[in-house]
């Protein structure tokens, strides 16, 4: 086969140069193929390893919720154990008695009061939002104290030396 003459027309292009930053950043990238291939592998890896991140991050979460609740009930097992110890001794069951039930050991005499007044049941002026003026004059009364202080009569106690 013979070969055709074929005229290539070059046709000049004019290639867009970026006159800001970005432009001059976009402009010196090049990629080849190997970049083109590691960048292809790395996203591949990332959405393998994904799903399984996020599987191992719920399960770490469950068994966070588990251990707690583990440490919880164990802290709830120990109140308890040292509840039924308390029980186990006499003294403790005989003050639980005389408590709840009113027991009385032989030879004691109980008095129960009936409708004990409470300090809730007591008559209490109601707290009002305005301020109230006080007339006292703490300077004089603090000058009095002085005064007693310095110039009162000293008790026997005070007068007697000590030894």
């Amino acid at each position: 086969m013979a070969k055709k003459n074929v005229r290539v027309r070059k046709v000049p292009v004019a290639l867009v140069t970026g006159t800001t930053k970005a432009g001059v950043w976009l402009g010196s990238i090049r990629l080849s193929g190997f970049s083109i291939l590691i960048m292809s592998l790395t996203l591949l890896g990332m959405l393998v390893l994904a799903p399984n991140i996020k599987i191992w991050i719920e399960q770490r979460q469950v068994i966070a919720d588990l251990q707690a609740e583990a440490d919880l009930k164990t802290s709830q097992i120990t109140d308890l154990e040292k509840q039924r110890a308390r029980w186990d001794d006499p003294a403790y069951v005989r003050a639980q008695a005389r408590d709840r039930l009113y027991y009385v050991m032989p030879g004691e005499i109980s008095y129960l009061v009936i409708n004990d007044a409470t300090i809730d049941d007591l008559k209490r002026e109601k707290a009002t939002a305005s301020l109230q003026d006080t007339s006292t004059d703490w300077v004089s009364g603090l000058l009095k104290s002085f005064l007693v202080a310095g110039l009162g009569t000293p008790t026997p106690e005070q007068v007697q030396p000590t030894q």
